[in-house]
């Protein structure tokens, strides 16, 4: 019988759990999150890695194992290799063949592993077993130190790269949509520093410059929402993300722009969302990469 784990690697660190695909749950037993210092040596991250993936089953004996991988870009998924230089994580792994190096040191097959972008491995997850479950058409909001951006439709999920593509006022929508963009406002606001949105959520209602951040937040999401929701025509947009956890602050905004064109949900899988999606993987027919 085939155990699936789902992996989540980020930028400081690796989330990795074993997934039923049957129920749509994470065993939580199988849980295991750890630090990783993205600017180490390629042994010490890879070392660090394997190490978690090993945990989740707890043996050295993963023959019967099948890992999906969560991960950030610029990846070549299809062919694991690691194009990653000069964004500030895992500079050390530029050019890697990622798969088949852990492969070897995992001592299975290549073929065992496969990749996907970690935004479009959220929206798989919610879509397949959260809160996009029974709606055809998805966009993802991933809201956090960047803007992630994915699409599912027929079945399948598609990272978009919407952050870092698409313009708002004087850049592009991760300019200002992002956890950096609450720090460097909230600094022209009141020349205090923050250091994170957090922060901001827990003196919204006594902090008037916390409000007033929050509110452009608002609006500038609900503008380039306006204009994904005309490209892309959802049924329904998932957030997830730090910053979606205080949905309630923006969500009205967006609405109101939208008119109830389309459904807002917040991620009801949250971290589990990008593990379970990067093993649902496994329930797609083998020749789905030929056609994305």
């Amino acid at each position: 019988m085939k155990t699936y784990i789902g992996v989540d690697i980020g930028g400081s660190h690796i989330t990795a759990a074993v997934v039923n695909l049957v129920s749509g749950t994470i065993n939580e037993a199988s849980l295991r999150r750890m630090p990783v210092d993205s600017y180490a040596s390629a042994d010490e991250i890879l070392t660090t890695w394997t190490t978690t993936v090993r945990q989740t089953i707890q043996s050295d004996n993963l023959t019967n194992c099948q890992i999906g991988i969560a991960m950030p870009g610029p990846f070549d998924y299809e062919n694991g290799i690691c194009w990653m230089k000069n964004v500030n994580k895992y500079d050390h792994l530029y050019g890697l063949d990622i798969r088949q190096v852990l492969a070897k040191r995992l001592h299975i097959s290549p073929a065992q592993i496969c990749f996907r972008n970690d935004a479009e491995a959220f929206l798989a997850g919610e879509m397949t077993f959260g809160a996009g479950k029974g709606f055809t058409k998805g966009l993802g909001i991933t809201l956090g130190t960047g803007l992630g951006t994915s699409l599912f439709e027929k079945g399948k999920a598609y990272d978009l790269a919407l952050g870092i593509n698409h313009p708002l006022h004087e850049g592009v929508a991760e300019d200002y949509i992002s956890t950096r963009w609450f720090i460097k406002r909230y600094s022209q606001l009141t020349q205090h520093p923050i250091a994170g949105v957090k922060e901001l959520v827990d003196t919204y209602e006594t902090n008037p410059a916390a409000r007033q951040t929050f509110d452009e937040f608002a609006q500038n999401l609900s503008v380039v929402m306006e204009e994904f929701v005309a490209l892309y025509q959802p049924d329904v947009i998932v957030f997830g993300g730090n910053i979606a956890q205080s949905s309630a602050l923006f969500f009205p905004v967006i609405n109101a722009r939208l008119m109830a064109q389309v459904m807002l949900r917040q991620s009801a899988l949250n971290e589990y969302a990008a593990l379970m999606g990067a093993v649902s993987h496994w329930l797609l027919p083998k020749n789905y990469f030929q056609h994305i």
